[in-house]
């Protein structure tokens, strides 16, 4: 398989991912709404969007470099990736306390929903993501 179509493959597995942690989100954001109200439901939106943002970003930034020509450059992708990540992540947290005055426990809930896909995907060896993408065959 050409490691083009590998890469598009997994890609195309990191937004499906973010659109399962989006579907997850939204049913917490609606649990906040019916339990706690408005303020709630757009903190747990606020925690959620911080964990898809910052993961999808961390996933395309990954998958842009193929590590079986350039070992060392994807490595250093990876590295560079999950600093921006925490950074981003630990601001986009600090925005929405501050800013948009976010309530914290729903806001960590709406986060965690994205974590608990990423977990149910890790645990399962994402065979949910992976429909539709090919696999080299080993001899």
């Amino acid at each position: 398989m050409d490691n083009a179509l590998a890469f598009q493959g997994l890609r195309r597995a990191a937004w499906r991912l973010s659109g399962w942690q989006l579907v997850l989100v939204i049913a917490v954001t609606c649990g906040a709404a019916w339990t706690a109200g408005q303020a709630a439901a757009l903190s747990a939106l606020a925690g959620g969007g911080i964990g898809i943002l910052t993961g999808l970003y961390q996933a395309l930034r990954v998958f842009r470099t193929d590590a079986s020509h350039f070992p060392e450059r994807f490595m250093g992708s990876v590295y560079a990736g999950e600093v921006v990540k925490i950074l981003l992540t630990a601001a986009l947290f600090v925005f929405a306390i501050k800013a948009l005055r976010a309530e914290f426990l729903p806001l960590i809930l709406g986060y965690t929903a994205t974590l608990v896909v990423y977990w149910a995907a890790l645990g399962t060896g994402f065979p949910w993501l992976n429909q539709g993408i090919e696999h080299p065959k080993t001899d």
